[in-house]
């Protein structure tokens, strides 16, 4: 799944910088503002930051398992211990949350800085895949996250490498029985998705990520159909 051409040490030190940014995203924010509605549907910023925190120490768990020969739940308690935790974390105070998420990707960078070339190999039961995998779909979180906090960090905002890495990444939410053509208007690039009936959808690389990431456009999008094609789900994980 990972991409093999990039060294591991590459992609921690991508994963550290979304982490260092969604930190200082939330630095200033107050309680009142914590409270406030995210991006995501029932969820407030509280909510985000908590699963963020939770999420780093789920990859960290998997790491720790892996380097032990062992396969283990992406999170103690399954879905239904994730739930629980992001709702008991969303009520706590901002200052809580903060030093929690800032200790548990601490904690996850402290422990990939440890790995060994044959460590990032290793199997572990989030999507069947490998530890380094675990990294890209760190960074995956921590970037879409980030933008799902509403606090002035944008889809424009994403570097180019991410936003082809979730392209790649979300490529298999093309609908059934469609071709989609993805072709950027910002850049050299067109991304063919698919089979059966053609459909373009055209617009910023960036803006192409973010609609298929499910997220809101900078600068909108066109298509040759009366309106944008309603994406599959979110790639499943294969261990559930």
């Amino acid at each position: 799944m990972a991409n093999s051409l990039i060294a591991p040490d590459e992609w921690v030190l991508r994963v550290s910088q979304a982490h260092a940014r969604v930190l200082e995203l939330v630095v200033h924010l107050d309680d009142r503002q914590k409270d406030a509605p995210s991006a995501l549907p029932g969820w407030s910023r509280g909510h985000v930051l908590q699963h963020l925190a939770d999420n780093a120490r789920a990859f960290e768990r998997q790491a720790l398992a892996a380097v032990q020969g062992e396969v283990v739940d992406m999170y103690d308690g399954g879905q239904a211990g994730r739930d629980r935790s992001i709702e008991r974390g969303a009520a706590r105070p901002l200052a809580e949350l903060y030093e929690e998420l800032e200790l548990a990707q601490r904690a996850l960078e402290d422990v990939w800085s440890r790995l060994t070339a044959a460590d990032w190999r290793r199997a572990v039961r989030f999507r069947r895949a490998t530890v380094l995998d675990t990294a890209l779909a760190r960074w995956r979180e921590a970037e879409i996250h980030a933008v799902d906090l509403q606090v002035g960090y944008r889809p424009r905002d994403w570097s180019m490498d991410f936003a082809l890495h979730a392209l790649d990444f979300l490529s298999g939410r093309t609908p059934a029985g469609m071709r989609l053509v993805l072709r950027a208007t910002d850049e050299e690039f067109t991304q063919v998705l698919g089979r059966g009936r053609a459909v373009e959808v055209s617009g910023a690389v960036r803006d192409l990520a973010a609609w298929m990431a499910g997220r809101g456009v900078d600068a909108g999008l066109s298509t040759t159909d009366p309106r944008l094609p309603e994406l599959g789900p979110w790639p499943p994980d294969p261990a559930d």
